[in-house]
Formats: structure tokens, C-alpha cells, sequence
């Protein structure tokens, strides 16, 4: 279900994204820090969404790697807790 889901983002943002490209055939002048160039508004829009779609993805899998990893080192932390309360509470034979 959520491959689907996830389908069904990816080709709406496609979609919208081909929808503003086709629209936006103007020249620009870019200036960015060291220098300026001439391009299409719609090549711009592009290449800026991608960026920020890569850089969102980029964060986003940043912070879910982050959580696993605290979430393995939580796992077994109670696992190792609970093994100790088990010897704790059983009784010895002597």
C-alpha cells in the first residue's frame, strides 16, 4: 500500500513539475555567487526543485537512519535488561 502511495506522489509531482516546465519558456538572467548566465525560467524551476527534492530525500533518510540506529541500541538495551530482571527473579537451587 505504500508503494502505491508512494507511486501515486511521485508521478503527481512529475506531472506538475512537466506542467510548469511547459509553461515557462522565458529567458532569464541568473545570478548566482562567482556568476550569470542566461537560461530558460522553466530549466531553472527544474534544476532547483530537483535540488531541493535531493536534499529534502538527503535529511529525510539522515534522520530516519539516526532513529533506527537509536531504536536497535534501545532494543537492546531492553533485551539485556530483561535478561538480568529474569536472573534476578528466578530462584537458585542450592
Amino acid at each position: 500500500m505504500k508503494y502505491i502511495l508512494g507511486l501515486i506522489i511521485v508521478l503527481t509531482v512529475v506531472i506538475v513539475g512537466v506542467t510548469i516546465g511547459a509553461n515557462n519558456d522565458q529567458l532569464i538572467t541568473f545570478n548566482y555567487v562567482i556568476a550569470q548566465s542566461e537560461i530558460r525560467l522553466s530549466t531553472l524551476v527544474a534544476v532547483l526543485f530537483g535540488f531541493g527534492l535531493i536534499l529534502g530525500w538527503l535529511l529525510t533518510g539522515i534522520f530516519y537512519l539516526k532513529l533506527k540506529l537509536q531504536n536497535l541500541a534501545l532494543n537492546r538495551r531492553v533485551k539485556r535488561q530483561s535478561q538480568q530482571i529474569t536472573e534476578l527473579t528466578t530462584p537458585k537451587a542450592e
